[in-house]
């Protein structure tokens, strides 16, 4: 189970991929994930520079899908 550090960006799948390429240029592991949560705008960086916890990359307003 993670924690996560939600951050507002723009573009939530460059941000992510930034990120991660700053962690692996430090030495860190990191990845970028996009489909935990499916049809939202999220991208999801884990890495072990945060151990238990991931960061996230969303739009400042993220509209909800309809509930099946």
């Amino acid at each position: 189970m993670y924690s996560c550090i939600g951050l507002v960006a723009d573009d939530p799948l460059t941000s992510a991929r930034s990120a991660a390429d700053f962690l692996q240029q430090r030495g860190f592991s990191a990845r970028v994930v996009e489909e935990i949560e499916p049809g939202l705008p999220i991208a999801f960086v884990l890495t072990d520079a945060l151990p238990g916890t991931a960061i996230n990359f969303r739009p400042h307003i993220t509209k909800m899908p309809k509930p099946e």
